[in-house]
């Protein structure tokens, strides 16, 4: 009987050992945290908003999430924690995750044994020193020539020129050496809101995902954002659009087609619009008996149509005039348009042939293409 409860209370305790090395779907450690203190799992719902999908307690520096949910492909989720600010990004996939939680740091936690995550928090650590780099090269720059040093704001800006192009090759190469992890949508993805690189080379890095990175969300994103940019690019067909015009009557681009014709977008409050224009009138009294046409469209808000009319006769601006005075709406979308002034240059078959070209750049190409006539 004896040998009896000693075996019985050795199986106990290994059962008891056994269920502490439960495995789950996310183990955390949490040194430093109180018990009680919630962990949250968040994602992201279609319009970028985080949302909590799961809640986890601390108790004893340990925390945990089992899986409820079945990923067929690698996918983004955020730890969050009571009383501590910002967030930590993590990427999952089906198989288990052992994370240390920072609670004085959540951006400087660790995923012990992924190597995507790894990957992720090297690239993470990279872009925050070029961040801090190119911050202390800006106020340098500013500094230099605040006292007319021209050679020094020369200097710097030299440095922090080759500083962006090492980061940008560095992130290119992260994104092609992880193109079947979602690291690569997430990275090219900062890469264009940042405007380090074009649609064009984009798409190029893009094609490149295998099939299962493509379905991933922020990589639909990204191919959504380059059709639309593509649909605006030189080579193709401007995208055709029609408009109210200051008398009332609806104007479509097709009617108003010329040998060469400047999609204008542009706004009585914009201040830049408004100093061009004068070089844009300069362009179309020139050019227009040759057969340049202009379809300028206001960004004015509906409020605004007042001031779209006058500031149209008082810049002299005697071509075709649209607008549905609703800010950066259909129109502006229609044509990726996020900034103005912005312009589109199309050729007789409506063709776009340059874009956002001001000042003598706009004259330079009027005369290439309607010199002759």
């Amino acid at each position: 009987m004896k040998y009896l409860l000693v075996f019985l209370s050795f199986l106990a305790i290994n059962q008891c050992n056994e269920k502490k090395k439960e495995t789950h779907f996310i183990n955390g450690n949490a040194p430093g945290v109180a018990n009680g203190m919630r962990v949250y799992l968040n994602d992201l719902d279609q319009n970028g908003r985080t949302v909590i999908i799961d809640t986890s307690i601390v108790m004893e520096e340990s925390f945990f999430f089992d899986k409820k949910e079945q990923l067929s492909s690698e996918e983004v989720r955020f730890l969050t924690l009571d009383g501590s600010e910002g967030n930590f990004i993590i990427l999952v996939q089906n198989s288990a995750l052992n994370i240390r939680l920072k609670k004085d740091s959540l951006y400087d936690s660790e995923v012990i044994g992924s190597k995507s995550n790894q990957a992720l928090k090297t690239f993470k650590k990279q872009q925050t020193s070029y961040a801090s780099q190119s911050k202390i090269y800006r106020d340098e720059r500013a500094a230099a020539l605040r006292s007319n040093d021209n050679t020094k704001a020369t200097d710097v800006t030299a440095k922090w020129t080759q500083a962006e192009k090492d980061f940008k090759e560095y992130a290119i190469e992260t994104i092609t050496s992880n193109n079947s992890s979602v690291i690569a949508p997430m990275i090219l993805g900062e890469l264009l809101n940042s405007k380090f690189i074009d649609a064009a080379k984009s798409r190029e890095i893009y094609n490149d995902f295998n099939t299962q990175v493509k379905q991933s969300v922020m990589a639909q994103r990204i191919d959504a954002y380059l059709k639309k940019t593509e649909s605006v690019a030189i080579g193709a067909k401007a995208p055709e659009f029609e408009g109210t015009s200051p008398d009332g009557s609806n104007i479509k681009l097709s009617d108003v087609l010329g040998k060469v014709t400047l999609i204008d977008f542009w706004a009585s409050w914009c201040g830049p619009c408004r100093r061009e224009n004068p070089n844009v009138v300069a362009a179309y009294n020139k050019y227009h008996e040759k057969g340049f046409n202009i379809i300028s469209v206001s960004l004015d808000k509906k409020n605004g149509e007042k001031a779209w009319k006058e500031a149209i006769v008082k810049d002299k601006m005697d071509w075709n005039h649209v607008s549905r005075l609703m800010y950066f709406g259909p129109l502006a979308k229609l044509y990726n348009v996020n900034a103005i002034p912005a312009t589109f240059l199309l050729d007789e078959n409506g063709i776009i042939i340059a874009t956002n070209l001001r000042g003598q750049q706009l004259h330079n190409k009027l005369e290439e293409l309607l010199g002759n006539s």
